[in-house]
């Protein structure tokens, strides 16, 4: 970005409307005298489900509780609202839309939340929010989570933002990968700030063995978008029918509902309209995890390590999936591990999950489950960002 840019960014800052108003749901106790050990602003495009939002609301669970932990949503609520409001000191949206430029509105009201709020740190996650940070003049240690492996970017407004972020980043004091595709996505990138990993986690709550034995369902977790390949899914599940005409799918996520024309033309070229369930955004992903056989995930590329497929685990759930990114991580065999864009490969991943007796299916929940213990415990997780934060707040 020249000089000139970089001026004309900052007229348009200083011209814009001084009174904000912006949604906020604050749980901070006013009046009461208490020891805080660190105040963190996370700042994020959107609350709908994905691994960013998931990731802020493991940390803020497992945050300590005399901890301060401030969110800033780009845009309005969505179905994740509610829970990371619960986990939250505070949560405010700025309302934009997804397709507005100019982040002038967002760039204020962080600053005005860092001052209201005191905040030592920010941690940014996904594009638009690494550049509303990187065009703040903040004084305060800056933190970024890189969540893609890359070369996702459908819009050439979003491919821009992916460059100034990259060429601004040296103004972070550290970038974190969520996983090792993340990380060569950065330094392909050429970020300024050298980056470290660390694995997304999730909570490990109760499960059974039981769950999903004569199911013939699978769930699929995902936005609608290009990378995500709902194509190559929904084709894997007509091959699946020929042998299985029970199998049926279960689709959650950011406009995959009956009102995408687009997705809707899918299923029915591919004849599994009797099949498909569309559940759009959905508040909790336990209640599909339960009655399924097992996760799909049919991406294409742009996958770094999907929070989806850390979820499942975690409830016992195997996963079948494409290998992009780091997804190999997530599959308990080689057998549920398939190339990208082949649904007869994905078609026959999901057979022989299809057809494990009881016990051998059994035995791959408890694997699946022992992964998510092993790798992707998210108070492992808090700690490591937690250990981080402590040692910028030191410097």
């Amino acid at each position: 970005m020249g000089a000139l840019q970089r001026k004309s960014i900052r007229r348009y800052l200083s011209a814009e409307i001084r009174s904000l108003s912006f949604e906020t749901a604050d749980k901070s106790v006013r009046g009461v005298e208490r020891k805080i050990n660190v105040r963190i602003l996370h700042l994020v495009n959107d609350a709908q489900t994905g691994g960013a939002q998931t990731l802020i609301e493991a940390l803020g669970r497992e945050a300590d509780e005399r901890d301060q932990i401030h969110l800033l949503v780009l845009m309005g609520r969505g179905s994740l609202s509610t829970r990371l409001e619960e986990v939250a000191t505070s949560v405010s949206y700025v309302g934009m839309k997804q397709r507005d430029v100019f982040p002038a509105r967002a760039v204020r009201a962080m600053n005005r939340l860092v001052k209201r709020h005191h905040i030592e740190l920010v941690h940014s996650h996904l594009m638009q929010s690494d550049l509303i940070s990187l065009l703040s003049p903040l004084k305060i240690p800056r933190v970024s989570t890189v969540h893609t492996s890359g070369a996702h970017e459908s819009r050439a407004i979003s491919g821009l933002v992916g460059k100034v972020v990259a060429r601004l980043s040296g103004r972070f004091n550290a970038v974190v990968a969520c996983s090792a595709s993340a990380q060569r996505y950065a330094q392909r990138n050429n970020y300024r700030s050298q980056s470290s990993i660390i694995l997304n986690g999730t909570q490990l709550d109760g499960w059974s063995v039981e769950n999903g034995v004569s199911s013939q369902n699978f769930v699929h977790l995902a936005r609608w978008h290009e990378m995500k390949d709902h194509s190559n899914l929904f084709q894997a599940l007509r091959i699946v029918r020929e042998s299985f005409p029970a199998a049926a799918l279960h689709c959650a996520g950011l406009n995959v509902d009956a009102d995408n024309p687009a997705i809707t033309e899918l299923i029915n070229s591919a004849g599994v309209d009797d099949a498909v369930t569309l559940h759009g955004s959905v508040q909790s992903v336990k209640p599909l995890f339960d009655t399924s056989r097992g996760l799909v995930i049919s991406s294409s590329h742009g996958e770094a390590l999907p929070m989806a497929g850390i979820e499942a685990l975690s409830s016992g759930l195997p996963v079948v999936t494409t290998d992009v990114g780091d997804c190999a991580e997530l599959a308990i065999g080689n057998d549920y591990l398939v190339a990208p864009r082949q649904p007869e490969e994905l078609a026959e991943a999901m057979l022989k999950l299809i057809q494990l007796d009881p016990a051998r299916y059994r035995a791959a929940r408890a694997q699946a489950r022992g992964r998510a213990e092993q790798r992707f415990d998210e108070r492992v997780t808090a700690q490591k960002y937690r250990k981080l934060y402590q040692q910028l707040l030191a410097a």
